[in-house]
This record gives C-alpha cells, structure tokens and sequence, in this order.
C-alpha cells in the first residue's frame, strides 16, 4: 500500500480541524514562510523592504524585521500574529519582551568591534496598553556604554502611534580577550 504524499496527508489533517486550530495552524505557516504583509505605519510613509538580516533564530521565527540600525540605536518592527494571543485575548508579554531584547542588543553591536559580541544582562519592561493585532516597532537607544556594560532604553509603538511599552536594560559587553 502506497503512503500519502506529505501534502495530501497535510490535507486530511487539515479537514478534521477546527476553525480556531485551522487559525492556529495558518498562523504557523505564516511565520514558516515568513510572508507576513508589510502595513505601512506612523513611521514612514511606505513600508521599507525587509533586508534579510537575521536578528537572531527567535526574532526569525517570529518575523521581527530590522528597519533601521545605527551605532547606539537600532529601530525593529514585528506584525502580531494572534496565535500569540495569551488566553485573555491579548499579545503575550513574552513577545513584546522578545522585540526589546532583540533591539537592544542590535542597538549595541552596532558600536562593537568585528569578534565582539553582548547579551542582556537586566531589562525592566513597564507594559502600558494591550495589543491584540497590528504592527509594532521598537525604537532602542543606548543611553551610556563603558568598557563592558551597555544601558539601553526603549519604546514600543503600535500602528496607531501609541505606546504600548517602555524598556530599560544592561548589556554586558564580551571583548575579543574576555572569557566567556
């Protein structure tokens, strides 16, 4: 007996689904083929291109997309998906920590030199309004960088230019002689 192509097992599977595991489930395709449309929002005009740079496994799988990057700043965008949705409806907190995380430390490699790296040491999150669906962006900046620390502080806004989070955190810098 002949077993299935993968696609047409996917197929029956996909029948006996409900419509919210259905929604799941297109959700994860989403983030797989990582073609999440790009809205345009308060920050420009027309949406930039993705340029794709990885931010790092998670921030991929996520679709978090690096819009702009500077020595000591670094801005980030990431759509909602709902499957992210916690059980009260609202985006996990956990994500929106994960978009911060990924800009502070993109915020600081910019200033290091090539073999140098960081990695968050604290980062204090104050969640200000909900989010259910849209875009965010988060704008990070770092505030003072010494010879192994970097401070960093950010903003998330949503597509409506409101704030939805503010952030402070501490990179530890790992120079080319440091043992990790």
């Amino acid at each position: 007996m002949n077993e299935p192509e993968p696609r047409q097992k996917l197929r029956a599977a996909v029948e006996t689904l409900s419509e919210e595991r259905a929604q799941t489930l297109l959700g994860w395709l989403r983030m797989m083929r990582r073609d999440a449309p790009e809205p345009a929002g308060p920050f420009d005009e027309e949406p930039l291109p993705i340029r794709g740079e990885s931010v790092g496994p998670l921030g991929d799988m996520l679709g978090i997309v690096v819009e702009q990057k500077s020595p000591g700043r670094a801005r980030l965008r990431l759509t909602v998906d709902p499957t992210w949705n916690n059980p009260n409806g609202v985006l996990h907190g956990g994500v929106v920590y994960t978009l911060i995380d990924y800009s502070m430390g993109g915020a600081v490699r910019q200033s290091l030199s090539e073999g140098e790296h960081c990695a968050t040491i604290q980062a204090q999150v104050n969640y200000l309004i909900s989010v259910r669906e849209g875009t965010l962006w988060v704008d990070t900046t770092v505030i003072k960088q010494g010879q192994n620390i970097a401070f960093t502080e950010s903003k998330v806004w949503d597509n409506s230019a409101r704030l939805v989070a503010t952030a402070s955190g501490s990179m530890f810098i790992f120079r080319q002689n440091d043992q990790e």
